[in-house]
């Protein structure tokens, strides 16, 4: 019998060693994406602060929702409502600075809703263009993370890039500089 040809398979094989050098990505930045990008960065540099106020905000929350329910001083839908008001308020104020210097250190990058940015790695660096001029970081000291959206670049500082998977160039382009990007990040 011969051998049965799998629909899901690609008919020609891609070298990496022919796929050529790496390319610049352009792409414009979304509110969405910069939000999407924002809510990463604070899972991946403030994650201990979050896990551990979020279980702070679910025991005191629980403590409260009991004795006032217990009580009777509320009704069950009041304190239940109460709570879950409380918590959001104390988690929000959590990250609350984080936000603010990130959104600032963004705004200076010029990396803010409607500009048009790209990236490109060269000699070791990653080199960003956006309409405040051109930055550099060294791919060594960056951590990169693969999101649903794009590729997540953080450097010491307080900022991020967000590559997003949907820009002006072509999905191997894209996964190209993504795959230098990682090879050379620390």
């Amino acid at each position: 019998m011969p051998d049965s040809i799998n629909p899901y398979q690609p008919s020609v094989a891609v070298s990496e060693n022919n796929a050529g050098p790496v390319s610049e990505i352009q792409f414009r930045l979304t509110q969405r994406i910069l939000r999407y990008g924002e809510s990463k960065y604070l899972i991946h540099c403030y994650s201990i602060r979050l896990m551990l106020g979020s279980m702070l905000i679910i025991a005191i929350s629980t403590v409260i929702f009991i004795v006032t329910v217990y009580l009777g001083a509320l009704s069950f839908f009041t304190a239940l409502i109460g709570t879950m008001i409380a918590a959001t308020t104390v988690y929000l104020a959590l990250v609350h600075h984080a936000k603010t210097e990130i959104r600032q250190n963004l705004k200076q990058y010029g990396m803010e809703d409607g500009a048009v940015c790209s990236v490109t790695l060269h000699k070791g660096s990653v080199i960003i263009n956006t309409p405040t001029g051109l930055y550099d970081w060294p791919a060594a000291k960056l951590r990169s993370y693969k999101t649903q959206k794009g590729q997540l670049l953080l450097p010491r500082e307080s900022i991020f890039l967000i590559i997003p998977k949907v820009n002006e160039s072509t999905r191997a382009e894209y996964k190209r500089l993504v795959k230098a990007i990682k090879s050379q990040t620390g």
